[in-house]
């Protein structure tokens, strides 16, 4: 989602000789806004219907095991940004300066964890799955701070070299400078986003290993014998 808020100010170019020149800019104001919503639950889910989800783990047991799934993280990562422009119009010369005066990046995750309504009634078995779910929440948090920074620098740098602003222009040409400066600002952040989900899916992959699924397996050793009663008709 785009926001412009475009800040005009009626000031006048600076004219040296016969030539105009737009007034130097300070650093661009950025701000970065990580967010991350209340984690919300759902004990609801029976084990059968959430066998239906799609999610992206890669199953850890190979091509001869089935998975159960007993419970999910599920909550997207979303961007938005928005952009206020600074502006110079001096229609006597019919010459504009344009600038960003700031711009806010808001990345929020709004978490949710299932656990399948038949576990959740086992204490041990929903401790240990919300211990698990938990860690795939942290995990979000962890690339969502990284990449704040990230985002953050690699705003600065590219608006940096290009002085933070635009002209002296034709006026008329005011909305496709503004257009062209927005994209400039929109294609930083496409780019390091697409690079914040791949490194999300690695590191939440990294989470569901073998290793983690039978871990919270075993802190539950009395729930092992409900376990293949629960899951018999699921696995056949």
């Amino acid at each position: 989602m785009l926001g412009i808020d475009p800040l005009t100010i009626s000031s006048l170019l600076i004219l040296a000789g016969s030539s105009a020149t737009c007034p130097k800019q300070d650093a661009t104001k950025i701000n970065i806004v990580p967010y991350t919503a209340k984690v919300k639950y759902d004990y609801h889910k029976s084990l059968k219907r959430i066998q239906s989800y799609s999610t992206d783990t890669v199953d850890p047991y190979g091509f001869h095991g089935q998975t159960i799934t007993q419970g999910f993280m599920k909550g997207k990562i979303e961007l938005r940004h928005k952009i206020k422009f600074g502006q110079i119009k001096n229609k006597h010369y019919g010459i504009g300066c344009a600038w960003y005066n700031e711009i806010t990046v808001n990345i929020n995750i709004d978490p949710t964890i299932v656990i399948a309504k038949e576990l959740y009634r086992d204490k041990c078995m929903s401790k240990a799955i919300l211990d698990h779910e938990l860690k795939h929440v942290r995990v979000d948090r962890e690339i969502v701070n990284k990449y704040s920074k990230i985002m953050g620098k690699k705003l600065m740098s590219a608006l940096k070299s290009r002085g933070f602003s635009a002209g002296p222009f034709e006026l008329k040409r005011m909305k496709e400078v503004t257009g062209k400066m927005q994209r400039v600002v929109q294609q930083i952040l496409e780019l390091e986003y697409k690079k914040l989900g791949i490194e999300r899916e690695e590191r939440q992959r990294e989470v569901d290993s073998l290793g983690e699924y039978n871990e919270v397996d075993s802190k539950c050793p009395k729930f092992q014998k409900k376990k293949q009663k629960l899951y018999s008709s699921l696995l056949r």
